[in-house]
C-alpha cells in the first residue's frame, strides 16, 4: 500500500506557548508538532496540551504530537504508562499522528493498538555507519509505522548528504524523514523534502534542536516549500558559511525568477571531501566563500 502520510511541508514546532498555532496559521503552514514535553515544562497541563490538539483540528492544521522522551533529547520526566495515556488522549483529541522512539515501551504498547505513528531515532553525539544505519532502518521499519526518522549528528558535510541520500532510498510504503544534526547538517535540513522527506522541521523561537534553521529562513530565504525533486542545487562552500551574505543575496535572486533552484550553505574546506559530495549528488554550481 501506498504510504499516506498525512503531513506536508514546513512543520512549526509548538514548544513554548500556545500562540504559537496562531503563528503558523500567520506563515501560512499546513501543519505543526505539539511538543507536549517543551510546553508542560513551561508551565502548561496536560489538559491544555490535549486542548491544543483539539484547536489544530478546528483551525485546519496537521497535527503531529511529540512527547519526547528524556533519553531522545525530551523532558518529560513522567512513567512510560504515562506516557503512552497522555499520547492516547491526544489521538482521541484528533492528532494525526504521533511520535515515539525506537527502544520505548510507549512504542511497543502504541504498535500494538495500531495507532498512527512515526518512530523516531536520535543521536546527538555521531553517525551511524552504513551498516548500522541499514540494520536501524530495518528495526524500524519492521513495526509498520507511518514514517520512520532518522536524526544524528555530523562531524562533516558528507554525513548531511549520506542522510539525503538514505531519504532519496526509501520505500514507497515508509516515509522516511531524515537530516543531520549540528553545522554541518544544516543544508541537510533544506535539502530532505527535495529528496522525498514530506517534512522538515523549523521552531517559531529559539531552536529545539542542534542546526535547526528559523522559519524565516526555510519558507523565506530557501523557499522550501516551493522546491520539488527537480530542484537545481548551487552551493556557497566554506567555513561558517550558514550566514552568508552572497548565499541570501543568490536566492533572492532565484526566487525574484521564481526559479525551481536553490543555493544552500557547504559547511566545508576539505577540497577532496567537496569534490566527492559533488560526484555523488547533481550541484549544479559551486562558489567558495569568503
Amino acid at each position: 500500500m501506498v504510504n499516506s502520510f498525512p503531513l506536508k511541508g514546513v512543520i512549526g514546532i509548538v514548544a513554548n506557548d500556545p500562540v504559537e498555532v496562531d503563528y503558523a496559521l500567520d506563515h501560512k503552514l499546513r501543519c505543526i508538532e505539539i511538543r507536549a514535553d517543551l510546553l508542560i515544562k513551561v508551565g502548561n497541563s496536560v489538559d491544555d496540551v490535549v486542548e491544543l490538539v483539539r484547536e489544530t483540528k478546528t483551525k485546519e492544521l496537521g497535527c503531529l504530537f511529540t512527547l519526547r522522551h528524556p533519553k531522545h533529547g525530551g523532558e518529560f520526566f513522567g512513567t512510560e504508562e504515562q506516557r503512552i495515556q497522555i499520547n492516547k488522549l491526544a489521538l482521541e483529541a484528533g492528532a494525526d499522528i504521533i511520535d515515539l522512539e525506537l527502544g520505548t515501551d510507549a512504542l511497543v504498547e502504541m504498535s500494538y493498538k495500531n495507532a498512527p505513528l512515526m518512530i523516531s531515532y536520535h543521536d546527538f553525539n555521531k553517525m551511524p555507519s552504513a551498516e548500522g544505519l541499514e540494520e536501524l532502518t530495518s528495526e524500524m521499519e519492521s513495526l509498520c509505522p507511518h514514517a520512520i526518522k532518522v536524526v544524528p549528528t555530523a562531524s562533516k558535510l558528507v554525513d548531511s548528504f549520506q542522510m539525503l541520500q538514505w531519504v532519496g532510498n526509501g520505500t514507497r510504503d515508509i516515509a522516511r524523514i531524515g537530516f543531520a544534526m549540528g553545522p554541518m547538517g544544516t543544508c541537510s535540513r533544506i535539502m530532505t523534502t527535495v529528496f522525498g522527506a514530506p517534512i522538515t522541521y523549523t521552531s517559531f523561537g529559539e531552536a529545539v534542536a542542534p542546526g535547526q534553521l528559523s522559519m524565516d529562513a526555510l519558507l523565506y530565504c530557501y523557499r522550501v516549500p516551493e522546491l520539488n525533486k527537480d530542484c537545481l542545487i548551487y552551493g556557497i562552500a566554506g567555513k561558517g558559511v550558514s550566514h552568508s551574505k552572497e548565499m541570501e543575496i543568490i536566492n533572492r535572486q532565484l526566487k525574484k525568477k521564481q526559479t525551481n533552484a536553490v543555493c544552500i550553505p557547504m559547511d566545508i574546506i576539505d577540497l577532496d571531501e567537496l569534490l566527492a559530495i559533488l560526484g555523488d549528488l547533481n550541484i549544479r554550481g559551486i562558489e567558495l566563500g569568503d
